[in-house]
């Protein structure tokens, strides 16, 4: 089990090019760009998405359009000597995704985006890899 345990949700763009990153503000353990959601505290998954995205996008989720997407494991943004593991799911937001709480920007990226240092390693390494590998990502 990883040291970080943590859900994402994948927002695909509408022609499925890029997805949305979070950046927290400076005082957080990193600033890299992270997946939206967080550490499931929550007996259920769901209700932990759904409770992440509110509170980061300041948007809903449409339930009908969830789908599990993978699970992938890493060294934690920020933290070199942990590592994290990402439950991921896909779906449709409902509202324009705002910076909220914790979270400073927003940034869409997307296959030229591999190199980008300020993208936090799970997803360089094994997230965007996998999303187009699979032609998730376009």
């Amino acid at each position: 089990m990883a040291y970080y345990n943590k859900i994402g949700f994948l927002i695909l763009n509408d022609r499925r090019s890029k997805f949305l990153v979070c950046e927290k503000a400076p005082e957080h353990v990193t600033s890299d760009y992270i997946m939206p959601g967080g550490k499931n505290d929550e007996l259920d998954e769901m209700q932990c998405l759904k409770n992440e995205i509110r509170e980061e996008l300041a948007c809903a989720i449409d339930e009908t359009s969830i789908e599990f997407v993978g699970e992938y494991t890493d060294v934690a943004a920020g933290r070199s000597d942990r590592d994290v593991t990402i439950r991921l799911f896909s779906g449709r937001i409902l509202g324009v995704p705002t910076p909220s709480t914790e979270i400073k920007q927003i940034h869409w990226i997307g296959k030229k985006d591999l190199e980008n240092k300020r993208i936090s390693p799970i997803i360089r390494n094994k997230i965007l890899p996998d999303l187009i590998a699979r032609g998730v990502l376009v």
